[in-house]
């Protein structure tokens, strides 16, 4: 039996106006938007508002959630490469541990993480390039070597998430379900739009929290449709790097197995402290030798 987590039904009563695109005229919707917006922007003045981000550029009424999609794909492929230092922090049944690590991504699938230790030493690498999974951990004397799957990630890391999905959220955005349904709403308390999207038949539901005058992510929420969740991302602390808004602040949470009825959530937190975007990285970043003595394990 199909059924809502009872947080999402609290977002529901939240939404002071839903609106289904295909049911209203485009000029009673305009109307609406104008108005919403007008309201949102006239309320953080007079609260003094100061928990999201504000543009300067002047709020245009929208004439779907598909254009706010479309806004979420252009800003996700304007990153080309991102590097940086940050401070991750995972969290889950059995394990709660805090880490630096350096991050480098490269468009379309390259990733380098690197674990840094006390003194700043590495001490764990993992690199992802052409769909291939390669590991060092010098603790174990061990290298790893499989095709860049979840099922090998998870083998790793506590989660289970495809590649695409994963480069989605390091680049500061989220992954789009594949949807047939699409309406939008305000949450006026938040001062947020809500887009929600769905599968038909409801299969899978994605529930998309937008700043209205930057049009940044705030939050992102995937429910199958029993209403177990499946991913849920927050962005924060956003600031612009190389004339790009992006979240210093990212917390990814998902069932740490794929049974997610029955499985603890792992909650994984990225924290910058420094970062670059688009200034260029050398190819052979993404490389990684086999050194000399180490135990081969193939994951496939």
């Amino acid at each position: 039996m199909n059924r809502e987590p009872d947080n999402l039904n609290s977002y529901k009563e939240k939404i002071s106006v839903m609106i289904s695109v295909d049911r209203w005229p485009s000029s009673y919707l305009k109307n609406i938007f104008e108005f919403s917006v007008l309201l949102i922007f006239s309320v953080s003045i007079l609260t003094g508002c100061t928990s999201l981000i504000h543009s300067t550029s002047p709020i245009k009424p929208l004439s779907s959630p598909d254009d706010i999609l479309k806004k979420i794909v252009i800003r996700e492929g304007k990153i080309k490469d991102l590097k940086g230092i940050a401070k991750v922090r995972i969290t889950s049944a059995d394990k709660n541990h805090s880490l630096k690590e350096v991050i480098i991504v490269q468009m379309p699938s390259s990733l380098r993480m690197e674990t840094l230790g006390f003194f700043g030493q590495p001490l764990f690498f993992l690199t992802a390039k052409h769909n291939r999974l390669s590991i060092l951990s010098l603790s174990e004397n061990k290298f790893y070597k499989g095709e860049f799957t979840p099922k090998n990630l998870s083998i790793i890391f506590p989660l289970y998430l495809k590649s695409k999905d994963l480069f989605s959220i390091l680049l500061g955005s989220t992954p789009l379900i594949d949807h047939v349904d699409m309406d939008i709403g305000i949450v006026p308390e938040e001062n947020l739009y809500l887009v929600r999207v769905s599968q038909r038949g409801g299969i899978t539901r994605q529930f998309i929290w937008i700043d209205p005058l930057n049009f940044s992510i705030i939050k992102s929420e995937i429910y199958d449709s029993s209403g177990n969740p499946l991913l849920k991302v927050k962005f924060g602390n956003y600031k612009t790097i190389n004339d790009l808004l992006f979240p210093m602040s990212t917390t990814i949470s998902l069932p740490s197995s794929r049974d997610t009825a029955h499985s603890a959530p792992t909650e994984i937190g990225i924290d910058y402290s420094e970062l670059e975007i688009n200034t260029g990285i050398n190819r052979n970043s993404f490389d990684l030798d086999v050194p000399p003595g180490v135990t081969i394990v193939y994951l496939d």
